[in-house]
């Protein structure tokens, strides 16, 4: 894993887990403002953690090339919070089991009340993470509110993916979820775990087309 991490090199971009802080900023975006879905404090702490090494009088000097951007580093840093990241994945496991449950037993009684509160709304660019947001919700509640183990990170995890990425791989279910949003939309194109291959062939065509453009 250390190893696959530091190939990537300085190519990655630090971005938000949580959906409510990326919507929170979309919500208040301006012209001027950078993408919402980057994550200034991942960047801050990563800083930190890799500069330790760079101590007063340690002698060493240092290298702002891509050698110091390797994401190896990052699992000596997880390492220790393994416990607290453990229970950050439950809490949000607890948090849509809770949310979700809530929102399909409420439009069990009163089906009117789903198309108000959560109407199927159209895509917009400026809030990409919102519209993901929303509609996920909306077919979850429509499935019935079952929340599976893993389903709180899972669902972070299609929303920043299928919103701010180009190209993204998600598990059966929730790629079928994603491509259920309404469309026409700009979202990522989402491959299965089967489409892996062709996944790393469309994004070479991609990189290519824009090198020649």
């Amino acid at each position: 894993m250390r190893v696959f991490l530091d190939e990537i090199g300085p190519r990655w971009v630090p971005a938000e887990l949580s959906p409510i802080d990326v919507i929170d900023r979309e919500m208040a975006s301006t012209a001027d403002q950078g993408s919402p879905c980057v994550s200034e404090s991942f960047t801050k702490s990563f800083v930190v953690h890799v500069m330790r090494s760079f101590a007063p009088d340690s002698g060493k000097v240092i290298d702002l090339s891509d050698k110091f951007f390797r994401l190896g580093s990052v699992l000596d840093w997880m390492d220790p919070q393994r416990e607290s990241i453990h229970q950050s994945f439950q809490d949000w496991d607890n948090l849509m089991r809770s949310k979700v449950s809530a929102i399909a037993n409420r439009a069990k009684q009163n089906p009117v009340w789903l198309n108000e509160r959560f109407p199927r709304i159209p895509f917009h660019p400026v809030r990409r993470g919102f519209f993901v947001y929303q509609n996920l919700l909306r077919i979850l509640a429509d499935e019935g509110g079952l929340i599976q183990k893993g389903d709180g990170m899972d669902f972070c995890h299609a929303i920043m993916a299928s919103a701010y990425a180009s190209f993204a791989t998600l598990d059966k279910r929730w790629k079928h979820r994603v491509e259920s949003l309404p469309k026409p939309n700009q979202l990522a194109r989402i491959y299965g775990p089967s489409e892996l291959n062709q996944m790393v062939t469309d994004m070479e065509l991609w990189l290519e087309h824009r090198a020649a453009s």
